[in-house]
């Protein structure tokens, strides 16, 4: 049985079924959406330990979906890993309240990377 659950929110629909093939073969839990509302709902029912979240999606910005799941009080303090492959993370950090809790990885994802990051994070947050 996986230890975690890994939430994924990005409009890349393949990139999305990647992942959560890669990430379920190291045994955590995994759930997905494809933009920010559905992410949101997800998010309610699936509880994460973890959001893998992109950053440019239509409709809102990873920025703007991070404000939001900071200000719920079962978010507040789940980890955020921001991805994308043309924002620069300075940018990105930037333009959140607080960086604490997130991180930030460049697509095209390295696997390695990303499992290290996720186990790093995890390990921080104390989930």
């Amino acid at each position: 049985m996986p230890d975690r659950r890994v939430l994924i929110i990005d409009d890349d629909t393949d990139l999305v079924q990647l992942l959560t093939t890669l990430i379920a073969s190291w045994r955590y839990e995994v759930a997905s959406a494809n933009d920010p509302a559905a992410g949101l709902a997800v998010c309610r029912d699936f509880k994460p330990d973890i959001i893998l979240l992109d950053y440019h999606m239509p409709g809102a910005t990873g920025a703007h979906l991070y404000e939001t799941l900071r200000r719920n009080q079962a978010t507040a303090r789940v980890p955020i890993l921001f991805m994308s492959a043309i924002a620069c993370p300075e940018k990105v950090l930037s333009e959140i309240a607080d960086p604490s809790l997130s991180r930030f990885i460049a697509k095209p994802v390295q696997a390695a990377e990303l499992r290290r990051i996720i186990r790093t994070m995890l390990e921080t947050a104390g989930t």
